[in-house]
């Protein structure tokens, strides 16, 4: 059995053949036996867990995601900012687990996989959207208003949630996720993995490393764990 891998930030589109290169990238992956892949948020450009939003780029995607299951390939989807109602969803029904984090055991050390929209308590516009959009109520309600009226509130959602990020991913919030890595330091964990900045970078966080993935749609980068050892790289496969 092979590596682990942790993916962020794959943003694959919803047009037809949007997801072409993800599931290629998917396929190539497969060929090297890993133990297992971690989707660390932001998996498509936004997805929506509810039969009137899946395009035939999500349906697509998903039964990779499930063959590569199925195959033996544990597949752990760790929930973004642009991933809403997963895991009673099809996405949800094609992986191993759905989850806000993820605790990845590799020999003696021990990753925590989070996507990192939360880490910048000072970006108060999206934690209001996300409060908003991230609830049951509106959940309940996607399912009863019709295709055209949902898609264009979530459209509103992704426009307001773009707008909120912009200036935060300019600027790194690199004081908050050390922090952030001391605490979780502090709780036995040995490195932190966000996504959501798009940017590729360590930070030395106390006992702790704080690891930030690259965008995978820039390069098609990825973490790769030895699963025995605890040792990590960065790796386009």
């Amino acid at each position: 059995m092979g590596d682990i891998y942790i993916v962020g930030d794959s943003h694959v589109g919803l047009g037809e053949g949007d997801e072409a290169k993800m599931v290629a990238w998917l396929e190539r992956l497969a060929a090297r036996r890993p133990k297992a892949l971690y989707l660390n948020g932001d998996i498509f450009h936004y997805y929506i867990g509810d039969e009137k939003f899946y395009t035939s780029s999500v349906r697509n995607f998903c039964a990779k995601l499930r063959e590569l299951r199925d195959r033996g390939i544990e597949v752990h989807y760790v929930e973004g900012n642009r991933d809403f109602f997963v895991k009673e969803s099809l996405a949800g029904a094609s992986v191993t687990t759905v989850a806000r984090d993820a605790v990845v055991t590799a020999g003696p050390k021990r990753f925590l996989v989070t996507h990192g929209d939360m880490i910048n308590d000072h970006d108060w516009p999206y934690r209001f959207w996300r409060r908003v959009s991230k609830n049951p109520v509106t959940q309940f309600g996607v399912k009863l208003i019709p295709r055209a009226t949902a898609r264009r509130f979530v459209d509103g959602v992704e426009k307001k949630l773009a707008m909120s990020n912009f200036k935060h991913k300019t600027r790194l919030p690199v004081e908050q996720m050390e922090a952030y890595g001391r605490r979780r330091g502090e709780e036995g964990f040995d490195a932190v993995v966000f996504g959501h900045f798009h940017h590729k970078m360590t930070i030395p966080a106390g006992r702790a490393t704080v690891a930030v993935l690259p965008a995978w749609f820039e390069k098609g980068e990825a973490m790769a764990i030895d699963p025995g050892t605890g040792e990590w790289r960065w790796e386009i496969v």
